[in-house]
């Protein structure tokens, strides 16, 4: 897969390729055939000291939005953390996420939401980031946030997510409920996602 990076005349993602379906099932495969998510797959375990922050970001769309009272609330969520100019395991991670999107099916919204987090807010604006998201086919309950980057920093520190460059930032997802969310590093395969979620559930 060759992503064209957005340009700063544009602000928008380009693939090569015949599509969105193409492009997802092309990062799908290529992480099936990735032995054990590249082996980072780290522990699943409670947290210690995330306090989800009830921010005011910006989501794909460009409505402000509250994280925690209005996208989170007392729902089921799998986070993940992003940038539109991600070469590597952004777009494999959105991947399985369109994937697991469709096998919940009514759950979405109702029991569980989706949120990517931008962790790059200096480049990633609100056209940035609604081209990124739309190669991955995201319905309304995969909520994709931005915004201002005094809030998105200080929400990513809450969150015990990257600060530095966004480079040079690894993989890893916070699943849960938003008083008591589990942290997973690397890229578990979908099952153990959906292991995790259910854990967290009971």
């Amino acid at each position: 897969m060759e992503w064209i990076q957005p340009s700063p005349e544009t602000s928008t993602v380009q693939m090569r390729g015949p599509g969105h379906q193409a492009l997802r099932r092309r990062l799908l495969q290529a992480l099936l055939l990735t032995p054990a998510g590249l082996g980072l797959v780290g522990p699943v375990g409670a947290t210690t000291g995330v306090q989800v922050p009830d921010a005011a970001l910006l989501n794909h769309d460009g409505q402000r939005v509250r994280l925690r009272s209005q996208v989170w609330r007392e729902r089921l969520a799998v986070v993940n953390f992003v940038y539109t100019t991600c070469s590597s395991f952004c777009g494999v991670q959105s991947a399985m996420l369109a994937q697991w999107q469709t096998k919940l099916g009514a759950r979405m919204g109702r029991e569980v939401v989706f949120i990517s987090l931008s962790i790059d807010p200096l480049s990633d604006d609100v056209a940035r980031l609604h081209a990124f998201a739309r190669n991955f086919e995201p319905g309304p309950n995969w909520w994709w946030l931005t915004g201002e980057p005094a809030a998105m920093f200080s929400t990513l520190e809450a969150l015990g997510a990257d600060r530095g460059d966004p480079r040079d930032h690894g993989p890893q997802w916070l699943l849960g409920r938003a008083r008591a969310p589990s942290r997973i590093l690397g890229l578990p395969s979908l099952a153990k996602l959906e292991a995790a979620l259910s854990a967290a559930a009971a």
